[in-house]
């Protein structure tokens, strides 16, 4: 299979027709898909886990729960910048071109605030109830993500760079 050179483009805000449709697809990516895969970084290495998460309606919040006693949350404290990847590879099993991948860069925060922590608590065991227990455990942590810009990738080759008003 041979495959042109990628092709990038940058969807400024604002941009009304291909922004909307690539506002669109990444919606359904992150409403169609549980997990992502989280990248940090510690001591010049990185490292990735694997995370349950749901976003805000307006795309600029992503949520996702750790408990706070292992490398991933010693990780987010030392650097809040961090990248997620969600895909839908395990969909599409018989086309790669079909494939559709998201890469979220952004900037993590731990609420404190008992109003803030019941917001993100409930968008995120709306979208994973069977997590529910863990989502309330006192040793968990609630992450939430101000995500800073989408990268999307459809088809192997279409690179659409969106940013959430």
């Amino acid at each position: 299979m041979k495959y042109d050179e990628p092709m990038y483009i940058n969807v400024e805000k604002g941009a009304q027709e291909a922004g909307e449709s690539i506002e669109a697809d990444i919606r359904n990516l992150c409403e169609e898909e549980s997990f992502a895969v989280l990248a940090t970084q510690g001591a010049g290495q990185p490292y990735t886990s694997l995370i349950g998460f749901a976003t805000s309606r307006n795309l600029k919040y992503l949520v996702f729960a750790t408990p706070r006693q292992t490398r991933k949350f010693t990780l987010l404290e030392e650097n809040p910048n961090v990248s997620l990847l969600i895909d839908n590879r395990a969909h599409q099993l018989e086309s790669l071109n079909q494939i559709s991948a998201l890469t979220v860069t952004g900037q993590v925060t731990v609420p404190s605030d008992e109003e803030d922590i019941k917001k993100w608590r409930e968008l995120l065991i709306q979208k994973h109830p069977y997590l529910d227990t863990f989502i309330r455990s006192e040793t968990t942590a609630l992450v939430v993500v101000e995500v800073f810009r989408y990268f999307y990738v459809r088809r192997f080759q279409e690179v659409f760079e969106w940013t959430p008003e």
